[in-house]
């Protein structure tokens, strides 16, 4: 191939071939018969006789390079064509490289293979794929799951690999999202590519509340079609949505309830309650009772247009939580979650 590039180069054939044995016969036959010189007797004739037959293979080898390579001309292809070839095979190469990798660690856990994901990605990038989701109006769960599906297909050394023959062959699949483009992306640019390209999307759920997931594994084909892919971005997104266990009667743009309770446990002398809401023009409030009465409600998040986290702490003599959203101080039945603690 060497010499075939080089004629059609119009360079010297002899003198390329000479360049690349000469070198490759002084770094390793000759350096090794220096060093069995300095070394003495011994095994010496055995190692000299090795020795001396390598280099006088070499320079067989490049005769009858030198002499042949004319052949095989129809197999090589064109300078302007080879820096593809050589692309392609170096990419199926490093990605069945991939594939065995993954392969070979089939019982990861799925908490295990996110791990692996974000520590690819940095948690600067992991914690950059919710806010530029937020900004695009589009399901952060879904844009997570399939960041980290791509960081494990593609894992950094690999996607620095693409940088670098961006700067050859501009066009091609960039970052840690994996977004087609005229040029290089980084993994920030990748992952707003990514959610811009999903502006809008919300999974879709039935009467439920529950995702249709025939559409979802639509939608991430679009993006992927790799089976593999469709099946992993699937199981990570269910791993990353939270378990909802009480909700508000009323649903958000998102299709989910406007105010979710996820977790509720004691710590220390208090309840721990966290959920997540869609409050866009007033407080989210909660209040507690106990044998005294109700208490004064508190604020525990402020108005927001896209879908927030909230917490909030009552004594474990509260028996009962309500969570709501305030408008003018009154209690809002659609959009409240009432809680027992009598546990």
């Amino acid at each position: 191939m060497l010499a075939i590039t080089v004629e059609r180069l119009d360079g010297n054939v002899l003198v390329a071939l000479i360049c690349m044995g000469v070198p490759y016969a002084l770094l390793n036959d000759g350096r090794a018969m220096w060093r069995l010189r300095r070394r003495g007797s011994g095994r010496g004739p055995v190692l000299w006789f090795y020795y001396v037959f390598n280099l006088v293979l070499i320079t067989g080898l490049v005769a009858l390079s030198l002499t042949t390579y004319r052949v095989y001309m129809e197999f090589v292809p064109e300078p302007d064509e080879l820096i593809f070839a050589l692309w392609t095979a170096v990419f199926a190469a490093v990605l069945a490289t991939a594939f065995q990798q993954l392969l070979r660690t089939p019982n990861l856990s799925v908490e295990q293979k996110l791990a692996a994901a974000r520590k690819d990605m940095g948690e600067g990038t992991w914690a950059y794929v919710e806010e530029a989701a937020s900004n695009a109006n589009c399901e952060p769960v879904l844009m997570r799951a399939i960041v980290a599906a791509e960081a494990l297909q593609r894992p950094r050394w690999m996607r620095r690999l693409e940088r670098a023959k961006g700067r050859v062959i501009p066009e091609g699949s960039y970052g840690v999202a994996q977004m087609t483009a005229s040029k290089p992306l980084s993994d920030a640019q990748s992952v707003q590519a990514l959610c811009d390209q999903h502006a809008g999307y919300y999974p879709v759920r039935n009467s439920a509340g529950y995702v249709r997931d025939a559409l979802l594994r639509a939608r991430i084909e679009k993006h992927n079609s790799n089976p593999e892919f469709v099946a992993s971005v699937m199981e990570f997104y269910h791993h990353l949505t939270p378990w909802v266990q009480h909700h508000s009667a009323s649903i958000s743009y998102d299709g989910r309830p406007h105010i979710e309770v996820v977790g509720v446990q004691r710590i220390g002398s208090q309840f721990e309650i966290k959920g997540f809401a869609v409050i866009p023009s007033s407080q989210l409030c909660a209040a507690y009772c106990d044998d005294a009465g109700w208490h004064s409600p508190v604020e525990i998040q402020d108005p927001g247009d896209r879908r927030q986290g909230w917490g909030t702490r009552v004594p474990l003599e509260a028996t009962q939580v309500v969570v709501y959203e305030c408008s003018n101080g009154n209690l809002d039945d659609q959009n409240s979650v009432t809680l027992s603690l009598e546990y």
